[in-house]
């Protein structure tokens, strides 16, 4: 069922005309979203307060400010106040460093083999990377997804208090994060872990009532006449989904159909990996790419960035999975060959002999068997 699920997203990503990047990726937008946040900092140092700033900028850039989440949270803003772009960058690559040591250490408990843990920590190493470019550091999607990721790798059926810390502080650069939450609190569920799911649920309600306190801050600085968004819901399909992955990962560097192939089959690698790492991260993901089926416009394939530091780290998991999936259907061909053996010594068909070398005694069948037929 899962590698038939595999192969029909690859074939749709195939058919899709989404499966071609709709939109730049956020280190290319030297305008737009990222001139939005400069000038959103620029103010900031000045001394002017978050929210009275984005409003401001919003308004003058043509951007919506209904409802309350077209405006992001400021935590990010506040970083960049605090410390400066500068000092914010050092902190992120910290955050970067952090993130692929400890999901190379974690992907060692998952991975037997070297090489393929080599090459999945490679990968992982590479998706990170790139998200401390200057101009992808403005997006919050780009600390909340470093923070699930480290967060992912932290947790342990012993040690999880950190990595709920860690959930939480996502959501709190970026809403869309809350569905990690929901992720991991059904991961507890699942494995009947009563006091962890508990922690997950406070961390939910925690980052609820923050969300509602930046919903209150937004509504308090509306003007009658500031424009709604047109709204996301596009029911894009695995088209949007595909396309987050070639904006922010990667598979922006190879051709569409190659990564209409790769990007199901890293997923299926997480999936069909044992283990309560892979099960969560799998999680996540479907938390995430199940909703963004019908929520999403074109250029809000940035959204990937929540994905991007583990998606392709699931490529080398594929390779044993595929090996076990498809190894039974190699045993039947087996077994169906053989039964056709037996057929057709009891038609009478001629059946080869079987040489064997030199000093080896002959396998058994090597001649026709005695069979219980009834001869003429």
């Amino acid at each position: 069922m899962l590698l038939a699920t595999v192969l029909l997203l690859i074939i749709a990503g195939l058919l899709s005309d989404r499966n071609r990047p709709a939109g730049r990726p956020p280190a290319a937008v030297e305008q737009g979203d990222a001139a939005l946040y400069r000038a959103i900092d620029t103010r900031m140092t000045q001394g002017e307060g978050y929210y009275s700033a984005t409003a401001s900028e919003q308004r003058i850039r043509g951007y919506p400010l209904r409802p309350f989440v077209a405006m992001r949270m400021p935590t990010r803003a506040w970083i960049f106040r605090a410390g400066g772009a500068s000092g914010a960058q050092h902190l992120l690559q910290l955050l970067a460093v952090l993130t692929g040591l400890a999901t190379a250490l974690r992907l060692r408990r998952v991975v037997r083999s070297l090489p393929l843990w080599a090459a999945a920590s490679l990968l992982a190493a590479t998706s990170i990377t790139p998200l401390t470019n200057p101009v992808v550091a403005l997006w919050p999607e780009t600390w909340a997804g470093l923070l699930v990721a480290l967060s992912l790798a932290c947790r342990t059926d012993r040690h999880w208090h950190a990595s709920v810390l860690l959930g939480l502080l996502a959501v709190i650069f970026r809403e869309l994060a809350l569905a990690y939450l929901v992720a991991m609190t059904i991961a507890a569920l699942i494995e009947r872990r009563r006091t962890e799911a508990i922690a997950w649920i406070m961390a939910g309600l925690i980052a609820g009532a923050a969300i509602i306190g930046h919903a209150i801050a937004v509504h308090a600085i509306l003007l009658p006449d500031d424009p709604t968004s047109q709204g996301w819901m596009r029911a894009s399909g695995w088209g949007f989904d595909l396309s987050m992955a070639r904006a922010t990962t990667m598979l922006m560097t190879v051709p569409a159909p190659v990564s209409a192939v790769l990007a199901p089959l890293a997923l299926f690698g997480w999936a069909a990996t044992e283990g309560g790492y892979a099960r969560r991260v799998t999680l996540a993901f479907l938390a995430w790419l199940v909703p963004f089926l019908v929520i999403g416009r074109p250029e809000n394939s940035y959204w990937g960035l929540l994905m991007a530091p583990l998606w392709l780290a699931g490529l080398p998991l594929a390779l044993p999975a595929l090996s076990t999936a498809l190894r039974p259907r190699a045993n039947r061909h087996s077994a169906h060959a053989g039964l056709q053996t037996v057929v057709s010594c009891a038609s009478g068909a001629h059946v080869p002999k079987v040489r064997c070398a030199p000093g080896h005694p002959k396998p058994p069948f090597s001649t026709p068997p005695e069979l219980n037929v009834d001869r003429p």
